[in-house]
C-alpha cells in the first residue's frame, strides 16, 4: 500500500493554495504568524510568503520526503521553520516557539481519510484511540465513532487554542465542517465567526466529495455559532447560513425560521426497513411465474415467506400502477425469533437457505453475531401491517408515498427506506397527505444537508410534529391533495382525525 494512500495524502495545488490565502487576507487580517500543521510539500507556505504581512511560518509534516521539499522554500522576508513531526505527539499551543505573539493564522489541508480506513490500511498517522466524542457503545458499533483525521486535527486545534486569539482555516469535507460546528457549540468554545467556502474537490483533487474551506475565529469578539456558507472562494456574499436553532443543526436558518413551529417530536414511530446483507440470496425476481435469485438461479420455495419488496429507487418512481420488481424472503416475524422452525414448516426454504449458508453465515455486520441463523433485522409487527407511508433515505426532495398490500400481501421495504405503518387505510392517507404538505417540504429542505450520504434519516423524520402540520391545513385541502396524488378520495372525519392526533400526541 502506498504511503500516499495510507496517509490520506491530497497535496494542495499551488493555485488552490493561493486562492485560499487570497480569500483569507481579503478580509483585512494582516497575519504575521502562520502555522501549517500538515504542510506536505509546502504549497500553502509558498502562497503565504507571497503575502506582504507574513513574517514567520512554522510547518509540521510527518513524511520525510515532504519535509525535505518544504525546507527548500526560501524567503528573505519570512522566517520559515519546518519540523518533521507527528501533530498528535505535541501540544501546538505550548510546544511551538515563535518570535512574536502577534495574531496567528492556522491554515492548511489535513488528511481527508477516516480513522477506520486508516486502520485498515495499517497507517500510523492518527490519534491514540479515545472516546473523544463521548459516544455510547451502540453508537460506536453502528459507525458513529468513525471520523476523519481532519476532524481529529480540528478538535485538537480547537482544544489547544481555546483561550488564544487564533484564526483556523482548513480545507475539509463539508461533513467534517458540520461536525466541527456542532463540537464548538456543544463545548461552548468562544468562536466569533464561522464561514464555509465551497471548493470543487473533483477539479482540484479528483475526488467526488463535497468539500470547502472552513474558517473559524476564536476569542476575537462576540460569540456566534452561525456558519455563513459561500458557493466558492471568490464570492463576496454568502448564499445562506447554516447553524443551530434550539440546539438542532439547520441547513438554512432563514428558511427554517418560517416553519420552525413544525419542529418537535413525531407522534408516530418511524421504522427503517429490513436489513439482511445478502441481496443475492434474499432478494428474488418473479417473472412469468419463475423465481430467480441474484445469481440467476431458479428458486423453488414456499411463497408464504415471500413478500413484495421496495428499494429506494422503487419508492422514488412508484405510481398507481405499481408492480414490484423484487420479492424478499422473510425468515422471521420479529427480531430475535428462532428460525429453526423453518426446517419443518418450510422445508424447501430451509434447504435453499442452507444451500447458501456460506453467504448467510459470513455476513460481516456484528448485529448477526449470536443471533439465530439466517436472521434479519428491522423486522417486526409493523413490517406486516397492510398500509405504509414510505420515503427513501437517499433522494431529495423527499417524496412520501402510500403503499398498500399487493395481491393480498404486505409490502416490505429495504433498510435505505423509512416507513410509518397502519391498519386503517384512511389514517395512512391522512398522514401521507400531511407529510406531502408544502410546509413539510420546506421544513425538510431547511434542515437537511443535500450533500449528506443519506440526507433523510430516522432522526430527521422524527423531528416533524404532525399535529402542527395538521393545525395549519384543512380537511378539504388534505382531501384534494390525496385525490391528486393517489387518484382516490378518502373521507376524513375531522372529529376522528383530531381525536387520533391527540392520542398520538399523548403517546397512547
Amino acid at each position: 500500500m502506498s504511503k500516499k494512500k495510507i496517509l490520506g495524502d491530497f497535496q494542495t495545488p499551488i493555485q488552490l493554495a493561493r486562492n485560499v490565502i487570497s480569500r483569507l487576507f481579503a478580509g483585512g487580517h494582516p497575519w504575521e504568524r502562520i502555522l501549517e500543521p500538515t504542510c506536505g510539500q509546502g504549497n500553502f507556505i509558498r502562497a503565504c510568503i507571497e503575502t506582504a504581512s507574513v513574517r514567520e511560518i512554522i510547518g509540521l509534516e510527518i513524511q520525510e520526503s515532504y519535509v525535505g521539499k518544504s525546507r527548500k522554500i526560501r524567503s528573505e522576508a519570512v522566517k520559515i521553520s519546518i519540523y518533521q513531526q507527528d501533530i498528535f505527539d505535541i501540544n501546538l499551543a505550548e510546544s511551538l516557539q515563535w518570535n512574536s505573539v502577534s495574531p496567528l493564522l492556522v491554515v492548511g489541508n489535513p488528511p481527508w481519510i477516516t480513522n477506520a480506513k486508516l486502520g485498515r490500511l495499517s497507517g500510523e498517522n492518527f490519534p491514540k484511540k479515545s472516546n473523544f466524542q463521548r459516544l455510547s457503545g451502540l453508537d460506536a458499533i453502528t459507525g458513529k465513532s468513525n471520523f476523519d483525521i481532519a476532524e481529529a486535527i480540528w478538535l485538537k486545534l480547537l482544544h489547544e487554542y481555546a483561550n488564544d486569539p487564533v484564526t483556523i482555516a482548513l480545507l475539509c469535507k463539508t461533513s467534517v465542517a458540520r461536525k466541527v460546528a456542532q463540537y464548538v457549540l456543544d463545548r461552548k468554545i468562544p468562536v466569533n465567526s464561522m464561514s464555509l467556502y465551497r471548493i470543487e474537490a473533483q477539479r482540484w483533487f479528483n475526488v467526488a466529495v463535497d468539500a470547502g474551506l472552513l474558517k473559524l475565529e476564536l476569542n476575537q469578539g462576540e460569540i456566534s455559532y452561525d456558519v455563513a456558507e459561500y458557493d466558492n472562494l471568490l464570492d463576496a456574499n454568502h448564499t445562506k447560513t447554516f447553524g443551530f436553532y434550539d440546539g438542532n443543526i439547520v441547513a438554512d436558518l432563514e428558511s427554517y425560521r418560517q416553519v420552525a413551529d413544525l419542529e418537535g417530536t413525531s407522534q408516530l414511530v418511524w421504522r427503517q426497513g429490513v436489513k439482511h446483507d445478502a441481496a443475492k440470496v434474499m432478494e428474488l425476481t418473479h417473472r412469468d411465474g419463475i423465481l430467480r435469485n441474484g445469481y440467476g438461479d431458479l428458486v423453488d420455495i414456499e411463497t408464504d415467506y415471500l413478500y413484495p419488496f421496495l428499494k429506494s429507487s422503487d419508492v422514488q418512481s412508484i405510481n398507481s400502477g405499481f408492480v414490484p420488481r423484487k420479492y424478499v424472503i422473510a425468515t422471521q416475524k420479529k427480531v430475535g425469533q428462532q428460525t429453526v422452525h423453518l426446517r419443518d414448516n418450510a422445508p424447501k426454504l430451509w434447504r435453499y437457505l442452507n444451500l447458501h449458508a456460506d453467504q448467510m453465515d459470513s455476513r460481516k455486520s456484528s448485529i448477526y453475531k449470536n443471533a439465530p441463523r439466517f436472521s434479519m433485522f428491522g423486522i417486526g409487527k409493523y413490517s406486516f401491517q397492510p398500509y405504509k407511508v414510505v420515503v427513501s433515505g437517499f433522494y431529495l426532495p423527499a417524496r412520501f408515498v402510500l403503499v398498500s398490500e399487493y395481491q393480498g400481501k404486505p409490502v416490505l421495504i429495504d433498510d435505505t427506506c423509512y416507513s410509518l405503518s397502519f391498519d386503517e387505510e384512511w389514517m395512512a392517507y391522512l398522514i401521507c397527505a400531511l407529510l406531502n404538505h408544502p410546509k413539510v417540504s420546506q421544513f425538510l429542505s431547511s434542515v437537511i444537508f443535500s450533500d449528506s450520504k443519506r440526507p433523510i434519516t430516522k432522526g430527521v423524520l422524527e423531528r416533524i410534529k404532525l399535529n402542527a402540520v395538521y393545525e395549519q391545513a384543512n380537511i378539504d385541502q388534505l382531501t384534494n391533495r390525496v385525490t391528486d396524488s393517489f387518484g382516490k378520495s378518502v373521507n376524513f372525519d375531522r372529529i376522528g382525525v383530531d381525536k387520533q392526533l391527540q392520542l398520538f400526541e399523548s403517546g397512547e
